[in-house]
């Protein structure tokens, strides 16, 4: 496997490593990326450590924080929504102002520190699952905990590019349904990245939670088949603050609730009997 979890012996922290190509970008976008760690829109993942390997230049290990899927246990109130919404946008306008398209900006790449939320942990190959391995996972409602930092990682496809008018090609990533993807015919990543975030709002969020409708007109926009017609990363978040603005504090914190139950995720908060998870038979 390319990813194992693992235990940083000076503190005991839970880690994961990643094994990555070195002649990827990754590897010196991350190390560029490191130095802006000042800058609050740096939700990039940060790398702890660089393993080398004894018998082989072509690869290396990341060593990142042990990290959870963003939108699982999932939002009970608008307003975490919208904290999500805020620094995956922030994350994208940090990347673009360097000139980097993260070209994967999809739902599995999109983290967040479940600290909080899951105090016992998680099992690292079944999140379903505590870190034991049995199911009834004990986690908190989001509405009981500080405000969640999220993180993007992966930035095995990403390109540093000489500026935002550079234009590349490939078919690659998690959302195959990017209209303009293409091995021949060059296109702007910037606007890739884009869409992808809308898909990301459109399928995770607008179209799961009831009561989330306010932020379907910024998902269209951002996942308008024409990139032309696509917004930029800065007119993408002025959408989304203008929008925010105009809701009142009623509706940030009133209570949401999942409607897609095709979507996999933890059903209720505990302390309860009803910490089983989706897709877990409802047994005890």
């Amino acid at each position: 496997p390319n990813v194992l979890d693992a235990v940083r012996l000076a503190d005991g922290a839970k880690v994961v490593l990643r094994k990555t190509a070195t002649w990827r970008d990754e590897v010196p976008i991350l190390q560029k990326l490191k130095s802006y760690q000042a800058d609050k829109r740096n939700h990039i993942v940060p790398i702890l450590d660089i393993i080398l390997m004894p018998d082989t230049d072509e690869h290396l290990v990341l060593v990142m924080p042990f990290l959870r899927e963003y939108y699982d246990p999932p939002f009970s109130r608008p307003i975490e929504a919208i904290h999500a919404v805020s620094q995956f946008l922030e994350t994208l306008e940090f990347l673009h102002e360097q000139n980097i398209a993260h070209r994967d900006f999809c739902r599995h790449n999109l983290m967040m520190n479940s600290d909080e939320l899951l105090p016992g942990g998680f099992h690292f190959a079944s999140p379903y699952c505590t870190p034991a391995g049995r199911y009834g996972l004990v986690f908190r409602d989001r509405a009981e905990v500080r405000p969640i930092q999220y993180f993007a990682v992966d930035m095995g496809l990403s390109s540093c590019l000489p500026s935002r008018r550079s234009l590349v090609t490939g078919v690659f990533g998690q959302d195959r349904t990017v209209p303009e993807l293409s091995w021949d015919i060059p296109y702007d990543p910037f606007k890739v990245d884009i869409y992808q975030l809308g898909q990301v709002i459109l399928q995770d969020m607008v179209n799961v939670y009831n009561d989330l409708e306010f932020l379907r007109p910024l998902a269209a926009v951002m996942t308008h088949e024409d990139p032309l017609y696509r917004p930029d990363i800065d007119e993408a978040i002025a959408v989304f603050q203008k929008t925010v603005e105009e809701l009142p504090e009623s509706v940030l914190q009133q209570k949401i609730e999942v409607v897609d139950q095709d979507f996999q995720y933890l059903l209720a908060p505990s302390p309860s009997r009803r910490t089983l998870c989706f897709m877990i038979p409802l047994d005890c």
